[in-house]
């Protein structure tokens, strides 16, 4: 591969003219070579001074392209430039693969028993259960003995009451109620 073009160094002094040489013969015309890739423009090198013309010589011919001579070695690495900016963070990965459940760990020493909380609030009372069922009732006890006969009682006749009439009027039928109902009374049959 060709080389980059080196920079042009400064012209130097034009040096006298030497004397016209006698013309040679013409040669063959050469190949032409391949055109090389266009190097870097140098940067112009300084002008020298105008020297006197010279004769004007005849034209020669094109001589054969030369051989590309070799690379020059690399020159000296640069100063590293400044960092450039962080760019924008990347897409987001797939989740790899959950790896296998590592093996239990050996259990820890109990630790030392914390203090008793406080008691808890009071439950709220359960519903009353069901009535249960009514046992069985019980045997019959034996009948006690007859106790003795109390003394005989005063019986004090009441007073009569005539009949009411065979047909009576609502009148008579209540006269003749309260006059049974005070006759009762005389007799301490009724509270009074």
């Amino acid at each position: 591969v060709t080389g980059a073009t080196g920079a042009v160094g400064a012209v130097g002094a034009t040096g006298a003219t030497g004397a016209t040489g006698a013309t040679g013969a013409t040669g063959p015309q050469g190949i032409q070579g391949i055109q090389g890739v266009t190097g870097a423009t140098g940067a112009d090198g300084a002008v020298g001074a105008t020297g006197a013309t010279g004769a004007t010589g005849p034209q020669g011919i094109q001589g054969i392209q030369g051989v590309t001579g070799a690379t020059g070695a690399d020159g000296a690495v640069g100063a590293t430039g400044a960092t450039g900016a962080t760019g924008p963070q990347g897409i987001q990965g797939i989740q790899g693969v959950t790896g296998a459940t590592g093996a239990d760990g050996a259990v820890g020493a109990t630790g030392a028993t914390g203090a008793t909380g406080p008691q808890g609030i009071q439950g709220i009372q359960g519903v009353t259960g069901a009535t249960g069922a009514t046992g069985a009732t019980g045997a019959t006890g034996a009948t006690g003995a007859t106790g003795a006969t109390g003394p005989a009682g005063t019986v004090t006749p009441a007073e009569a009451v005539a009949d009411a009439p065979s047909t009576p009027t609502p009148a008579q039928v209540g006269d003749t109620l309260n006059a049974l109902l005070a006759s009762l009374r005389a007799a301490g049959l009724l509270e009074t």
